[in-house]
Parts: structure tokens; sequence; C-alpha cells
């Protein structure tokens, strides 16, 4: 289930309206009993010796191209690399002819949530088949953590790794008051987590929780809060901001009216909690947002509108560089997911409703976002979507900016929402990044080299080094030219693993023969 990802539902949450959903207890205890993944240990062979023979190395530091190399991979790794011809083939190896490609280290999806109460086989499988070898997950559970700790988890060769996980996301369910949030953030790192991801919580809670997280030595990301300063949140070490805000929490700060604009802000009614915390009352919750989910921007009311236009006839580029400025002083990364953005806000349009790529969706998933696609057309004003269209145009000059300063930024598509499909997302991303002006280089780093750094494992992956990770992609052209090459994707290696693209067309077939991917 993934989170909310519009703050403006703190006005929602604000009222009664969620509270009332939490009548169904009987849905509450369906709820726990079906979000149980499966539980069977999933066994990964080690790879054996992988040898690619001349291929064009791609350096993701500085878009350096080594021609004509062999890489030789064994056991998951990168073990050497050296001009073509030194290094010989021989029985024990598989050996594959990839002169004229260009290697790259596989793509991360530093914004995804895969990993749920569905089986999530064919969204994994999706992800792989379009290039996509890691990803960071965006919302856990106790039983996610728990099956991560037992090896249970339901990652096959035909999916990407892991990369990392939060608990439960911070929510009026979980963290309604200090002193509850506080408790679920301790809880959280006695059972694995790996980070703290927030998503709808009050100022005082935000703050709190934040400080809690970095005493305890986990990293504090996910949604800034209405109420809440971005470059204060950035100062006090929030990790990471997904979605520019999302909403108008960071463009706020980018305005020549921010003062009138945060007064404005503090008239809506506040985030309400529960006095307690429920697993049951959060899987209540979940469901609750489970449409809304799908497009928070269903949301958008008058005042909401009123305050976008105010910052679209507002914005000051020079307020914009100071906050970037702070980004980077603070080491604060900036998450854009652009097309997950697109497609709330365009969701009147019949670009992604007609997309051929649908075919690998499951029907239930469809039909789920296509009721709330006619919601938002049907409730949503026209002037207040066309709004919407000219705060997507901002958020795009906002992401160039961020990149031309050097804010430090992750490419992430938000898979789960609607019209956000899984894999072919993030290379969605990686045009409307490119459309926004950011150059093919930099997307690449986004997606490779940032992730790495990112997470702290450099020794790792990023790069295609001797010692790496064996997760690469070969493209037919050089991504450092074009955006559009990184769609070229002829082969993909997996753990030491090469599917062909013969070998990912067969597993996009198999994900539509098997009912397709439900999120």
């Amino acid at each position: 289930m993934q989170a909310v990802t519009f703050t403006v539902l703190s006005h929602a949450c604000g009222r009664s309206a969620w509270r009332a959903a939490i009548v169904g207890p009987l849905l509450g205890v369906m709820l726990c009993a079906c979000s149980k993944l499966p539980s069977e240990p999933v066994a990964i062979a080690p790879s054996g010796k992988l040898l690619l023979n001349g291929v064009n190395v791609v350096d993701t530091r500085n878009g350096a191209v080594q021609t004509d190399m062999s890489i030789l991979m064994e056991q998951g790794k990168i073990v050497r690399i050296a001009a073509q011809g030194a290094i010989p083939a021989d029985t024990s190896m598989k050996s594959i002819d990839a002169r004229g490609k260009f290697v790259v280290p596989g793509y991360n999806d530093m914004h995804a949530h895969p990993l749920g109460p569905k089986d999530p086989s064919a969204t994994l499988a999706l992800m792989l088949a379009n290039g996509i070898t890691g990803f960071r997950q965006m919302q856990g559970s106790p039983e996610l953590l728990r099956q991560r700790r037992e090896h249970t988890l339901p990652l096959t060769r035909e999916a990407p790794a892991l990369l990392i996980m939060p608990g439960s996301i911070l929510s009026p369910a979980n963290a309604g008051k200090v002193e509850l949030a506080l408790a679920t953030i301790r809880e959280q790192k006695t059972q694995g987590a790996d980070f703290i991801k927030v998503a709808l919580v009050s100022p005082p809670v935000f703050f709190a929780a934040l400080a809690e997280a970095k005493r305890l030595g986990l990293p504090f990301v996910g949604h800034l809060q209405q109420g809440v300063d971005a470059a204060v949140a950035s100062k006090a070490g929030m990790q990471s901001i997904e979605h520019l805000g999302p909403g108008d929490t960071l463009l706020v700060s980018c305005s020549g009216d921010e003062t009138a604009l945060r007064a404005a802000v503090a008239t809506l009614p506040p985030v309400k909690g529960l006095p307690f915390r429920s697993s049951l009352v959060e899987n209540v919750f979940a469901y609750f947002f489970r449409n809304t989910v799908i497009n928070p921007s269903t949301l958008v009311d008058d005042a909401a509108a009123t305050r976008f236009r105010r910052i679209l006839s507002s914005y000051d580029e020079a307020k914009c560089r100071k906050l970037a400025a702070g980004f980077v002083a603070d080491n604060s990364w900036q998450v854009p997911t652009l097309i997950r953005v697109r497609t709330m806000q365009f969701a009147d349009t019949d670009q992604y409703v007609s997309d051929p790529n649908l075919r690998y969706i499951a029907a239930d998933t469809l039909k789920d976002w296509r009721r709330v696609t006619a919601k938002y057309v049907s409730k949503v004003p026209a002037a207040t979507r066309e709004t919407l269209h000219q705060v997507y145009a901002l958020q795009m000059n906002v992401a160039k900016l961020f990149s031309d300063t050097g804010v430090h930024m992750l490419a992430g598509s938000d898979l789960g929402g609607g019209w956000v499909l899984p894999g072919f997302s993030l290379h969605q991303e990686f045009d409307e990044l490119g459309k926004a002006g950011i150059a093919p280089l930099r997307i690449l780093q986004m997606t490779t080299l940032n992730a790495a750094d990112f997470l702290e494992r450099s020794a790792n992956m990023g790069t295609v080094e001797e010692g790496r990770n064996a997760d690469l992609v070969l493209l037919d052209a050089n991504p450092t030219e074009s955006v559009q090459s990184l769609h070229q994707i002829s082969g993909v290696v997996r753990a030491g693993y090469y599917y062909s693209r013969q070998d990912l067309n067969a597993l996009l077939e198999k994900v539509v023969k098997s009912g397709g991917a439900a999120l």
C-alpha cells in the first residue's frame, strides 16, 4: 500500500473524515489477514562466470567511455575488466558477444512501492525488464521487516534487489501525538527499519520524530507537512524530500508572498491523530486512503487552488536558489518523482489512459484508476486542473534549478499510484527530467552513481568497476548523449545472471499471461 503523496491530504485529515472509517473493525481484521506476503524461503543460487565481450564501458562519474572492453563476472560480482581479448573465454563461463553496446550500472528506482499485500512478482518482473536492478522500498510494515530478517521476501532472480526499507509510515494512526511517534520510531528501530518515512503528521510531531530518528541513527525522509518550512526541515536533518514537497509545501519557500501564504496555511485545520497506537487502525487507515492515493489531486479544493495561483504569480527564482543552497549545505536530497506528479495533475488528459503498456496492468487495478480519474475530472473544476498543469511546469523549472545548483538528486517513480506503471514509469521519469532541461549524464547519475552515494554503497554499486555488484544494463547507444538512449536496452545483468533482449521480452509476456501487475 502506497503512502499518501500529496500533503494537501492534511486538510482532509484535519477533519473527522478518516476517523469515520475506523468504525469497520471487521474490515480491519480482514485487512490484517490478507496483508501477509508469501512466506516460503526464496533461494537464489550464486551465478557462475559471465563474460561480456566488446562493450563500451561508461564512467558514470564523468561520462567518459572505454571502448572495446571485456567484463568478467562471477558470484554476482565484477571480477575483472580488461581490453577485449585480454580475458580468454573457456568452457566454465557464459560468453556474450556485446560488441558496440554501452554498459552502465543497473538502474535504481529510488522511490517505489512494489512490496505490499498483493503478489509483487509481476511488478518486480516489469521493473527488471526495464533495466531496474535495485529499488528503495518506501513503505514497510512489521511483517515485511520480519520476512526480510528471515530471508523469506518473494525476491527471485526475476526481481531487482531490495536496497533499503522503512517500517510503517508515520501517519495519524501511529504518530498522532509526539509520544506515540517516538514510540513508533523506537519500535521500528528494533524491528530493523533502515529509515523513517513520514507522510502525514502535525509540525510538532514532525520535528520531534525527526530528532528522535536522528538520535537513533535512522535517516528521516518523506513528505514535508503543511506548516513545515523546507529550509528548517533540511537544517534539522531531513535526509530526503520526496515529490518536491509534495504539493505546495516546498514551492511556498520560492514565493515572494511566502509570509502571507504561510499565514493562510496556519488557518487550515490541524492534522489530528489517535491518542493511541493500533495496528488494526493502521490497516483501516491505509484502506481508507487507498483510492485517495491513486490521485490525491482529487482533494485540491478552492483554498489550495488559490494558494497555487499565488505561488505561480509570485515565484521568486532568487529565493528558490537560496533554498537550493541550503539543501546543498545541509546535504539534503531531493527525489522529484516528476512522473508521479504529472500523472496526477494531467490525469484529465488521454496520455496515460491510452498508454499501450497498460496491457501489463491487472484489470482490477485499471478499473480503480479509471474510476478515480473520472472523479478527478468531475470533481475538480477545469480552472483548477489548468492551474495544476501550470504548477507542474513550475515544478519542472524548480527541478532544473536544483540540478543546476548542485542539489543532490535521485530518480524515482513512486510506482503504485494511478497510471504509474512499474518499470516503464522510471523511463518516463528520465524523459520528464530531460524535458526539464537536465543533462543526460546527470539523469544517468541520478539512477546509478547518486543512488550509491545516497546509500553509502559506492564500494559496491553506482559504477562499472572491479569489485562492484554484477548489476548492469547494456544499451544500444551512448546514454550520455541522449536521454532516449537510456531506453534502448539490449540486455540486463542482475546478480551476475544475463538477460538478453529476447529474455526480457519473454518476461514481459509472462506478466501479460499472469493477468498483469496488481497495484
